[in-house]
């Protein structure tokens, strides 16, 4: 059977594709190692017979300049070890096997469980040369091409896809398309993230940059659904059928601490003020939890009455309130479609996540949520606007809504309880 393993799927695909790697057929200006990375310095520095004052780095690529197709190449390397994975299991539930057992994942082929998509992403889109933003959009376009391993190393690339300044010329929205790519040269995760900068940008523009088509960017879900047959002798562990239209009030409600959001922002290798400097920002109040780990906390609320996931996307997040270390962050789940022929007992389903800060799930029932909630690419601002009219009780609450496509096995009678 080990001719079936993703690991000679993996030396097997490699070899097809050989000598093409990430090669672009697209014009673009790498941006890592030219000036985009030049270290600026406090030019008041002096040296007195006194004494002498310091410079003060600028390690952040320039993004003023920017134009749609330039590509940041970022010049460090992580490997994931397994205590980090654990870490990340201590923070955010999950129950899928994929990602918890080591025996299931082999026996779909795998090498070992796969690093969780909620951390996938989280590093997918930490960028540690962008310290200048004022706050993140969100994301859309997240897909998980290539499992990923404790003991994997990452590098990543940026892609400037869309440049715009906001309506009072005052701050500008970038987009990126990003790629944590793994040691063998594998995109294992792709994603665009839209992040708000507090300055005008020099050249806007209209134009939009469309990254190249990988060929086997479903790769990984691919395997999956081969392995059908093969989850279907292992049993479901689905815990309850979902339906369309249904609204799941989850009741996992949990926060993360300041020790644990400036860890886990650390691992990421995260730079900005705002998640580490408590001298200058109150914690309560004006640091604010990583948004990687706040969708985090929303896809955590909902793992254990959506189990069991094999395989997701992310079609659209939106940010719209900050979350602050201590926050409590629960959430709510609708069920906007459901597809039962994918393959063997397997279902795809369409779900809209909705976090929500300081209420409890006794709360949220109590509340009748409007549909048009859950549609997806609504700014944060009309969203508030809704809940204002609709549903006062949320206004000021909603942290993150993420329209989500996931891969699971359907619900049997026999499941057992976690």
């Amino acid at each position: 059977k080990s001719e079936h393993s993703f690991t000679m799927l993996l030396h097997t695909a490699r070899k097809s594709l050989a000598g093409r790697g990430l090669a672009r057929n697209v014009a673009v200006r790498t941006l890592a190692g030219g000036s985009f990375y030049k270290v600026g310095a406090n030019s008041g520095a002096s040296t007195t017979g006194e004494g002498v004052t310091g410079d003060v780095l600028d390690l952040a690529v320039n993004l003023k300049n920017t134009r749609p197709g330039d590509l940041i190449e970022v010049p460090y390397e992580l490997t994931v070890g397994g205590s980090f994975r654990e870490f990340w299991h201590s923070a955010f539930y999950c129950h899928d096997r994929i990602s918890t057992s080591t025996p299931f994942a082999r026996k779909l082929g795998l090498q070992d469980q796969v690093l969780p998509f909620s951390l996938m992403l989280f590093l997918t889109g930490s960028m540690s040369h962008a310290d200048a933003a004022k706050v993140q959009v969100g994301f859309r376009n997240a897909v998980y091409h290539w499992p990923a391993f404790a003991g994997d190393t990452f590098t990543k690339k940026f892609e400037v896809k869309s440049v715009r300044n906001t309506s009072d010329g005052e701050h500008s929205v970038l987009t990126f398309n990003c790629s944590l790519i793994n040691q063998r040269g594998r995109v294992c995760m792709s994603a665009d993230k839209t992040m708000l900068f507090d300055f005008a940008h020099l050249s806007p523009s209209p134009v939009e940059a469309s990254p190249p088509i990988d060929s086997d960017e479903d790769m990984f879900r691919s395997h999956l659904l081969g392995k059908a047959e093969v989850l279907g002798e292992l049993g479901s562990h689905s815990l309850t059928p979902l339906r369309p239209q249904q609204l799941i009030v989850h009741t996992m409600n949990r926060a993360l601490s300041l020790t644990q959001s400036q860890q886990l922002a650390s691992l990421a290798r995260l730079t900005h003020e705002r998640h580490f400097n408590s001298h200058k920002f109150t914690p309560s109040s004006e640091m604010f939890v990583p948004g990687g780990l706040v969708l985090g906390l929303a896809m955590s609320a909902s793992a254990r009455d959506l189990h069991e996931i094999l395989h997701e996307s992310v079609l659209d997040v939106t940010y719209t309130n900050n979350v602050h270390p201590g926050d409590v962050v629960s959430a709510v789940t609708y069920v906007k479609s459901l597809d039962e022929n994918i393959s063997g007992d397997m279902e795809s389903l369409v779900v809209t996540t909705v976090g929500v800060k300081g209420m409890d799930s006794e709360d949220l029932a109590k509340l009748s949520f409007p549909v048009e909630l859950f549609e997806p690419g609504m700014t944060g601002r009309q969203m508030e606007a809704i809940c204002e009219e609709k549903v006062p009780e949320l206004k000021g609450k909603i942290v993150v809504s993420a329209e989500r496509r996931i891969i699971r096995q359907a619900s049997r009678s026999e499941a057992f309880l976690l």
